[in-house]
């Protein structure tokens, strides 16, 4: 009787290995349809050993229309103050040379461009007193985006070898309207990527 049970029981549990294993393999991982996904692809960057995210084109204006607002903010504040401390300008250019690299596909150095001319566009507000609007800083999604920021000595430089002829002159940005300055100026079709 002893044996008939073990007998059994080894035959059963081999079927149910048997049949567990190829349900198994049948099930396939999905994942939910809405969940959201950052496309980043790590890849080490040519110069040294810095992290750099390759990113889509989407994402990169994403960064760019909040830098946008900000220097909107900052050339009124420039307007409306009249102090001319060169910060409003950098942004300006920092911000036209970000949208030549996103023609260009350099998503990344695109986004680094226009996180500098964020910051100088902060700059330029703090100077001329006006509110600074927190919610234009980089958030998170940003930083994971942006990753290991490059120095901004660096941007500067490649932004003055890029465009030989450029001064950083407040004065010379606020007697233009803003539609002129190029600053907003980013094709329709550009923004379908979103």
């Amino acid at each position: 009787m002893k044996l008939k049970c073990k007998l059994l029981l080894s035959s059963v549990f081999a079927l149910s290995i048997v049949f567990l294993g190829s349900n198994t393999q049948a099930q396939h991982n999905h994942k939910h349809p809405h969940e959201k996904k950052i496309v980043a692809k790590h890849h080490k960057a040519k110069a040294g050993n810095t992290t750099v995210r390759k990113n889509n084109v989407g994402q990169s204006m994403k960064v760019i229309k909040r830098t946008n607002h900000v220097i909107v903010n900052a050339y009124k504040s420039v307007q409306k103050y009249k102090i001319h401390s060169g910060n409003l300008s950098k942004a300006v250019h920092h911000q036209q040379y970000a949208k030549k690299l996103l023609r260009n596909n350099k998503t990344h150095r695109a986004m680094q461009h226009s996180r500098l001319a964020r910051k100088h566009a902060f700059v330029a507000i703090r100077t001329n007193k006006g509110t600074l609007d927190r919610t234009y800083e980089l958030n998170k999604e940003e930083k994971l985006l942006v990753g290991e920021t490059i120095a901004d000595l660096e941007l500067e430089k490649e932004l003055k070898a890029n465009t030989p002829k450029i001064k950083f002159d407040d004065t010379a940005v606020t007697e233009k309207e803003m539609t002129e300055l190029e600053t907003l100026k980013v094709a329709p079709s550009d923004y379908k990527n979103e």
